[in-house]
């Protein structure tokens, strides 16, 4: 039987997947581990340890598809830069899997990948644009126009995390991740509550800011409702240069807090002529998931050439 392989690099975790060739949407195994962060190297050892032992796999793939979360060259198969991965600047990622996989390998963001899986799974074939937000470790939108990814001229298309949503915060290096995902992210609202803590603390996530709001602590609910207002304007800008049909809202705090879509939808009536429906994802976490399948799918072939870097995402 025809198996294909699907790869989620993420930012806390790495899932890995199998399919049939024939029906990549629809997940055979999986298995989930802790990101190392070690850098690249160690990743993709962790990522061969799963697929060959976890996952069984002990016959040549048909193809595989890789996300991971940050600027990726789809044509070069180089994820130019991830910000919540050590040390991953201009890493040759089909290269390195195809030399250990000998499969045929596409790439992609993997905010990417999870919109296309969205577009293709979960809402009407028709619906263009759509335009899908995660609210995770970092934010960002992958946008899916005629049922194709908007890559932009550098790969950078969709990459929201570095809108500035108030005057305030300009001219400051907001790099790696940019403005609005130090202020809304992840990652961002743990870096805030720590210095509203007063803390050192370099544990500190973002569920306790949720935690702490749940509990009655005005200053996490305060912090809160800014991030959410900051989230809510810049998908105001999205939906006033696409004009998508939907936007659907992901990643493990958007699917979280149903409030967050609530604010967003209040924020579109008042602001945009047409408002576009606002849904949270039907796939959940499996999104970039199904989104790699679907590039796994899409690359796959009965034998492999060994041609490094050719592949694409397919979308």
């Amino acid at each position: 039987m025809a198996f294909i392989a699907g790869i989620d690099i993420g930012g806390t975790r790495t899932r890995c997947a199998l399919a049939r060739r024939d029906k990549p949407h629809e997940i055979t195994r999986k298995a989930s581990v802790a990101t190392p962060q070690q850098g690249p190297d160690a990743v993709l050892d962790l990522v061969e340890d799963i697929i060959r032992g976890k996952l069984a796999v002990d016959e040549p793939l048909c193809g595989i598809g890789c996300v991971a979360p940050g600027m990726t060259n789809t044509q070069s198969g180089v994820v130019l830069e991830a910000a919540n991965l050590n040390n991953w600047v201009n890493v040759p990622l089909v290269a390195e899997l195809e030399r250990r996989f000998q499969a045929p390998v596409a790439v992609e963001n993997d905010v990417n990948a999870a919109a296309i899986a969205e577009a293709r799974l979960s809402v009407s074939g028709e619906m263009s644009p759509v335009v899908y937000v995660t609210l995770s470790t970092g934010v960002a939108a992958g946008i899916v126009i005629d049922g194709k990814i908007l890559h932009g001229a550098n790969y950078c298309a969709g990459e929201i995390g570095s809108i500035i949503p108030s005057p305030e915060y300009l001219d400051q290096d907001w790099q790696p991740n940019g403005c609005l995902e130090q202020l809304a992210g992840g990652i961002g609202l743990a870096a805030q509550w720590t210095n509203i803590q007063g803390t050192a603390a370099s544990t500190t996530s973002a569920l306790e800011v949720f935690q702490a709001a749940d509990a009655g602590d005005v200053k996490a609910a305060a912090l809160i409702d800014k991030a959410t207002d900051y989230l809510a304007q810049a998908i105001v800008a999205l939906v006033c240069v696409l004009d998508p049909e939907i936007v659907i809202l992901g990643g493990s705090i958007g699917l979280a807090r149903p409030e967050i879509a609530e604010r967003v939808r209040h924020t579109l009536a008042k602001s945009v002529p047409h408002v576009p429906s606002v849904l949270p994802s039907c796939l959940g976490d499996d999104a970039p998931l199904l989104g790699s399948l679907i590039l796994a799918e899409s690359c796959s072939s009965d034998s492999f050439s060994g041609s490094a870097g050719s592949s694409s995402s397919g979308s």
